[in-house]
């Protein structure tokens, strides 16, 4: 039956704009902490060391983190735990004094930066615009690891990625822990001026033992979504001024590098790469960064996923510094700004900023090599252009007030004979704590060079391997020595096409409810060469949400949740992709446990049957999956960290175009031995099999050993192995001889870091490679490397 989603999505926000821009000028959320934390100021030198010896310390402004505002609702804290603040010739000074009944039963453990969750944590949010947009995160474990990020409130996401550069320290005490922080200025964002400061702010400790509380010097309301509107206030720093925040890192990557050719013969290759990173704040609000011939290598290899009986592409995580440094100012609702497409840039540049109520950021960069994604709506792939490419990123958002942000987007992608352009406008109207109404929408201009499709003729989207979707199917799906599937239809164009994505919805959040509606549409046109958009031709529309229950006090289990969700997909023709609906009860309880059980029924149709034609009815099988899930986590004992998860049901084996049976298993092993070496485990299993018998059996083993010898160094060894197993015979529209029995591939490496901060930094390691596709006994090593990497950042 035909559902007319677009009209009554379209007439609907017509009708909502209106009073959602009306209700959200007249709401403006007000703090509820209304408390002013005056900051004093002292002179004096200061070391950073734990200890609090300076006469300094008698003069800060102490504030009790005395209430638990996570999972319990704002209820007495049962440890003590006071900050102390205070400034000084553009430093921010704290020291947090944690009182702890057990000192035993303190989790802390030397770590790399950002890996120390889990641990007893003490540190400080602020808001340094005291907009309710954003917040830096700074956080100490008991050691002196420290965890740095940014909190968006626009967004609704929490990064660690921003790493900023700042002294820490902490030590262990008979009665509990000390933590001592020096946060210089120059590494804020924020507004000058003669006068004092209005920062927001909250203080807050974690602490982790039969349940893990998060203990805050605030008290936070759970029907408010907006954590970062309800912290408290602070007042200080007069006339502070963030300097030329002028910062220059030379680095040299020196690599040698072995691959064995196909005459079994080892060819060598040495790199020698010299680069120059600068960060500039030209005024205290606008941020300069530039590469020239930057070092982009990632010394810690991405974890490793699975990619079998999967159509899209896998998304990996950002790890690079140039793109990471205010990496929020380009976010939205679509992931139009994916950096990791920029490959091999010969220089970069991007400025970020605000003024009073606006905030921008662009960056340009060019790219030796140029991959693009090439979406679909039952799959997606790379395509890779020869020859250089430019990229650029536009964003800006404009608040008009505490509860209304409008905003533009802007990427670009060029290349010869090749072009991308996206631009678009989005909103946010927060219409009071509890309800928020969000759109965004984009028009994409695309010109492909003609041959494009070309590297797609002889590859199955499936499986990396030519064939059509059934044997009689053969003569329909080819063109001349073209073999067709999806992305040859997708990027057989002749001239410049354009398209249009647009998303909205309606999200409710209150202490006992939460639901959402959404519409999310991309039309056939649309490409977003720059983002991380791997779906085309397709409309979505959802709607779900969840009930949540308490426990008092002292039970063994804190929150109890049921979540349901019903979602339809149909192409812009109106064929149906897919229909699911998701069910599933959540508990937390002590030993920071979590468990999740839950059913899924999903109508999805498989493979195009002729796949020159890219219509869905009478074209494709409509499959129905049922599916049971199971997850589990805990953290029984000090220094352990388990997880599983378990799938088991139907699902289509796009391959051969049929309903076969998974079993999935992945589980997690973090194991600190002691304070120094750390065990992290990682397997996944996936086993399918259809009509009897077995397709494939993958497995996927991530093993990572790390020696942290203080909080600056660590020695860290990895295996990578990935081992899948296929049945030839099962394959119904390959010869068993196009098939690949057995591929397994085994990686090494092992690192050397030293890090006096973020920039300065010494890496000195090794990797290998290895593959056969027969039994582990003929694994062959095929490349090995050595490489060092050095860079100084110079701070003025």
């Amino acid at each position: 039956m035909y559902f007319p989603i677009k009209p009554m999505i379209l007439t609907l926000i017509l009708l909502l704009i209106p009073p959602l821009v009306f209700s959200a000028t007249i709401h403006n959320s007000a703090k509820i902490n209304n408390e002013i934390i005056e900051i004093p100021k002292i002179s004096g030198q200061m070391v950073i060391d734990a200890s609090l010896n300076e006469p300094q310390w008698q003069s800060a402004k102490k504030v009790f983190i005395n209430n638990v505002t996570r999972p319990h609702d704002n209820i007495p804290s049962p440890v003590h735990t006071e900050a102390l603040l205070m400034e000084s010739e553009g430093y921010f000074y704290l020291a947090f004094i944690a009182k702890d009944p057990d000192i035993k039963e303190i989790r802390a453990f030397l770590k790399d930066r950002d890996k120390s969750w889990g641990d007893d944590l003490v540190g400080i949010k602020i808001d340094t615009y005291n907009d309710q947009r954003s917040a830096y995160r700074f956080l100490v474990n008991p050691l002196g690891v420290q965890i740095d990020g940014i909190e968006s409130e626009i967004t609704q996401k929490e990064s660690d990625a921003w790493d900023g550069i700042w002294e820490s320290a902490g030590k262990i005490v008979p009665d509990g822990f000390i933590v001592e922080m020096a946060l210089p200025l120059r590494m804020l964002n924020f507004q000058e001026s003669e006068g004092k400061q209005i920062w927001g702010l909250e203080l807050l400790r974690y602490y982790p033992r039969d349940e893990n509380l998060r203990l805050s010097n605030v008290h936070l309301d759970r029907g408010n979504s907006c954590e970062i509107c309800q912290i408290a206030t602070a007042s200080g720093f007069e006339g502070a001024k963030q300097g030329s925040n002028f910062t220059v890192t030379p680095s040299l990557v020196l690599g040698a590098t072995q691959d064995r050719d196909d005459n079994n013969a080892w060819q060598d290759n040495n790199n020698t790469e010299a680069s120059l990173d600068l960060r500039w704040g030209i005024t205290p609000d606008w941020l300069l960064n530039a590469t020239i011939n930057p070092d982009f290598s990632t010394v810690e290899a991405d974890n490793a996923q699975l990619n079998i009986n999967n159509t899209f592409a896998l998304f990996n995580r950002e790890k690079r510094p140039f793109f990471l440094d205010n990496q929020d100012y380009f976010d939205s609702d679509f992931n139009v700004v994916y950096t990791r497409n920029i490959n091999a840039p010969n220089y970069g540049a991007k400025l970020t900023g605000r003024e009073n109520n606006h905030a921008f950021g662009l960056f340009i960069t060019d790219d030796q090599n140029t991959n693009i994604l090439i979406p679909g709506n039952r799959s997606s792939s790379v395509a890779t252009i020869d020859g250089e490419s430019k990229a650029a990123a536009l964003r800006y958002r404009y608040s008009v007030n505490n509860d209304i942000t409008l905003g533009w987007i802007s990427t670009l992608r060029t290349a010869e004979d090749y072009s991308n352009s996206v631009n678009g406008i989005d909103a946010r109207f927060r219409l009071n704590t509890e309800d928020v109404f969000k759109f965004q929408t984009l028009f994409s201009s695309t010109e492909y060079p003609n041959d494009l499709f070309k590297q797609f003729c002889n590859v199955d989207e499936e499986d990396e391997q030519a064939s059509c979707a059934t044997p009689e199917s053969n003569d329909d799906c080819q063109f001349g020595d073209c073999i067709y599937n999806e992305n040859v239809l997708r990027t057989l164009k002749e001239d410049r096409f354009t398209g249009n994505a647009f998303k909205a919805g309606y999200f409710h959040n209150d202490s006992d409810w939460y639901y959402r509606v959404t519409y999310n549409r991309q039309n056939a046109g649309f490409r977003g060469d720059l983002g991380f958009l791997s779906r085309v031709d397709q409309n979505k529309f959802s709607v779900g949400g969840d009930r949540k229950w308490y426990a008092e006090p002292g039970h063994w289990w804190s929150q109890f949740k049921i979540y349901s969700d019903w979602d339809i997909i149909h192409n812009v023709n109106n064929e149906l992709i897919e229909k699911e609906f998701d069910i599933n009860a959540q508990l937390h309880a002590r030993y920071s446990s979590f468990f999740k059980i839950g059913y899924t029924k999903r109508e999805s149709v498989g493979s195009r049957l002729d796949k020159s034609n890219l219509a869905i009815n009478d074209n494709s099988t409509l499959f129905s999956e049922h599916q049971f899930f199971i997850f589990a986590e805990t953290k029984p004992l000090l220094g352990i960290y388990i997880n599983a998860n378990v799938t088991s049901g139907d699902k289509i084996d796009y391959r051969n175009n049929r309903l076969g049976k998974i079993n999935r298993l992945s589980s997690n092993l973090n194991w600190n031995i002691n304070k120094h070496l750390e065990i992290k485990l990682r397997q996944t299993f996936s086993q399918l099999n259809a009509d009897g018998e077995n397709v494939f059996i993958a497995r996927l083993t991530d093993l990572r050993t790390t020696f942290q010898f203080n909080v600056q160094s660590f020695l860290r060894l990895s295996f990578i192995f990935n081992n899948t197993s296929r049945n030839p015979a099962n394959y119904l529209y390959s010869a068993p001889e196009n098939i690949n029995r057995h591929s397994k591939n085994l990686s090494t490496e092992l690192l050397y870091a030293y890090k006096i901060n973020p920039q300065t930094v010494f890496y000195l390691g090794y990797s290998d490679r290895y593959y056969s596709d027969e039994t582990l006994r003929d694994l062959t090593q095929e490349q090995r490397s050595l490489f060092m990497k050095f860079s100084y950042a110079w701070l003025k």
